[in-house]
């Protein structure tokens, strides 16, 4: 029977904030400046911290009070405690807007030192860009922009845009549960072009959009924003002749046949482009896919046949096809919300205030591409050419949850892990990566 004792010596459960700490110091996370607070980069790189460890509540700054750790592995003088914490950015809520900008810049230097996978589209690299929206359900409160959302329920409505196949954030704007998704997306597309910049060098980008963001003046932001900008856009039908549909595919369309009763047609409607006001974007055509049903999966028989019409706008030159199975890809985008409001806890935000939750949520895109970094660069290299994607909870659990004590020695501060941890190679391989410039 193990019993349990008490000890003086300074043990810590969370060692894995100090490789956190370190790609957040050199993002420059703690630097951030606001006009209307001293100390703004500690106390982002402070709320940082708890986001990495999975918590998004102030009451849990309590936990980090006089944790000598914590305060050296983040780089701040001191941890503030949570009314302070909630004090000070209320204060920083009257320089959002930049405070923002400049939480967008450190995000994007982590991204940068971070592996991305890209998508091969005939022998060409292109990085996907996947854009949507989800809701945090925040019911049951009276936060500043909680309002209902397409879900049913009260809360927030953000849009995220996820780079690589990895899924980094590179960009999030928080909104008020009850604005429509398409609201405020062309101009929030333009503004990804400054960060796509330097992502990689032939600079092919493929945005995957759903049918909610069907819209003239989203198509028209994508090609505007780069020469080498493409897109794949579910697109609405908007109560369009099914009958004509299915006539159209079946003069024009590649046919299959998965099982009895159910036939596939699939092409490009070459002549048919985005308009608007007599205003055309030539290079963007529309993909169909027209289903007829006949029978149902056990091979009973329908009374009228049941027509499926699926579209997608794009300016890619490959195969319908393989636009089909690209946009199918963009359903990853799903995963990558619910590690954000799951594995980080990041669906109920702490603040009354919209601005300062606003900031909270950019503090988040930090967390999130931090853990993203620190899981892909643990992942073997011959099983990352593989685009292994590293779930944030197993980071979590993995890598910031690892245990070590923290001794003083000659006036140095030394984390001390047990040799025989499995999770010790990776610590210090991560550790090493990080330390390099």
């Amino acid at each position: 029977m193990i019993k349990v004792q008490t000890t003086k010596e300074n043990i810590e459960s969370k060692g894995g904030l100090l490789l956190a700490g370190k790609a957040a110091l050199q993002a420059g996370i703690g630097e951030i400046k606001s006009k209307a607070l001293n100390c703004a980069g500690a106390v982002i790189i402070s709320m940082f911290g708890l986001m990495i460890e999975g918590k998004s509540a102030f009451e849990s700054m309590k936990e980090k009070r006089g944790s000598l750790f914590y305060k050296e592995a983040l780089g701040i003088h001191c941890v503030y405690s949570q009314d302070t914490v909630r004090l000070y950015l209320g204060k920083m809520a009257e320089d959002a807007d930049a405070i923002i900008e400049q939480l967008k810049e450190s995000s994007a230097k982590i991204i940068k030192k971070a592996p991305l996978h890209g998508i091969w589209i005939e022998n060409s690299r292109y990085l996907p860009v996947d854009i949507d929206t989800l809701a945090l359900d925040n019911s049951k409160t009276k936060k500043e922009g909680v309002s209902r959302t397409y879900r049913g329920f009260d809360g927030y409505h953000p849009i995220m845009a996820y780079v690589g196949k990895e899924g980094y954030m590179l960009d999030c704007e928080l909104r008020p549960g009850s604005q429509h998704c398409q609201k405020g997306t062309p101009a929030f597309i333009s503004g990804l072009a400054g960060h796509l910049k330097n992502m990689q060098d032939n600079g092919r980008f493929l945005f995957r959009l759903d049918s909610g963001n069907d819209a003239w003046e989203t198509l028209k932001a994508i090609v505007c924003a780069g020469k080498e900008h493409y897109c794949i856009v579910k697109r609405n039908n908007r109560k369009e002749n099914l009958e004509k549909w299915l006539e159209r595919a079946k003069r024009g369309g590649a046919r299959a046949e998965p099982r009895k009763g159910k036939k596939v047609w699939v092409g490009t409607a070459n002549n048919i482009h985005p308009q608007k006001k007599g205003e055309c974007i030539p290079e963007i055509s529309c993909v169909y896919e027209v289903t007829e049903r006949k029978t149902d999966s056990a091979g009973n028989a329908f009374l009228i046949p049941e027509i499926e019409v699926n579209l997608w706008w794009t300016n890619l030159g490959c195969s319908a096809e393989k636009v089909i199975d690209l946009y199918h890809g963009h359903a990853t985008s799903e995963q990558f919300h619910s590690e954000l409001k799951h594995d980080m806890d990041i669906e109920r935000l702490p603040s009354g205030k919209f601005a300062v939750n606003r900031i909270l949520l950019a503090v988040a895109m930090n967390a999130y591409n931090t853990l993203r970094l620190l899981g892909q660069k643990s992942v073997e290299p011959e099983t990352r050419a593989k685009h292994k994607r590293k779930r944030l909870g197993k980071v979590i659990s993995d890598i910031i949850c690892i245990g070590g004590k923290l001794v003083k020695h000659a006036k140095c501060l030394v984390f001390k892990i047990y040799e025989k941890d499995p999770m010790l190679p990776v610590f210090l391989r991560l550790n090493a990566a990080l330390d390099s410039p």
